[in-house]
């Protein structure tokens, strides 16, 4: 943990393999990327498909140090045009960081992802006004206060840029006998639309993990098929985590 790292590949296969960024006890502090390209087209790595990081037997211990504080509701309304927000709670983030308003709209579109552009407290400006009014009230005992999410973590798997325009992301799959333990860690361009068990993070057929695994504290967005799915597996925590845009 000397500098900041990063890996670009067509993917990643543990059999038996381990592949460690920090660890629960001494989280990563700076930054670290693993971008998945699709420069070859329609691999097929042990069954697991292409574009990813497949675990048999393996382990996939990831650990940012972002992730205790990753959402936060709103203190009180913000209008559109608003380039301040109030929010209950902004420690540990920072400018530069990258956040989403949820929609306080019938219409999900109204939700706005924003970058910090400064903090004060608990008041952010941010890198340009909103579009919409999220509110942020509690009324009569009902919370209605518009949740805030913090999309940024120095962990980061992404597919390249090229998924915008296939949906074609890449993916994380343990199967039998694999361990995941995941923290702290933002999942981008992941998941592949129409490709049935290519998630974006993926416990596959497990059975009983035995308690301990997790993925926590992080931030999955921008994704093409579901977020984070546990077939067939018991046992594993999924907690305290931010999805937008999928």
């Amino acid at each position: 943990d000397s500098s900041d790292v990063a890996l670009t590949t067509e993917w990643i296969y543990l059999p038996g393999g381990e592949l460690d960024i920090g660890s629960a006890a001494k989280p990563y502090t700076h930054q670290a990327t693993i971008t998945l390209t699709d420069t070859v087209k329609d691999e097929d790595i042990n069954t697991m498909g292409d574009r990813g990081i497949m675990m048999l037997n393996g382990t996939l211990s990831l650990h940012g140090d972002r992730g205790s504080n990753t959402g936060s509701k709103l203190a009180q309304t913000a209008k559109a045009g608003a380039s301040l927000i109030a929010v209950l709670n902004a420690a540990g983030w920072r400018k530069g960081d990258v956040i989403v308003l949820a929609s306080t709209d019938f219409n999900p579109r109204q939700a706005e992802e924003r970058t910090i552009a400064a903090v004060s407290g608990n008041t952010l400006t941010l890198d340009r006004p909103l579009a919409y009014m999220h509110f942020g009230e509690i009324t009569d005992g009902v919370d209605e206060r518009g949740e805030v999410g913090l999309l940024t973590r120095n962990i980061k798997i992404q597919a390249s840029a090229d998924a915008e325009k296939t949906y074609f992301g890449g993916h994380i799959m343990a199967m039998a006998g694999s361990k995941m333990f995941v923290s702290g860690v933002e999942l981008n361009r992941m998941g592949q639309y129409m490709h049935l068990a290519r998630y974006p993070i993926h416990w596959h057929l497990i059975g009983d993990a035995g308690k301990g695994q997790y993925i926590q504290d992080s931030s999955i967005h921008d994704t093409y098929s579901r977020c984070v799915t546990v077939h067939g597996t018991n046992d594993v925590r999924v907690q305290n985590n931010v999805t937008y845009n999928t």
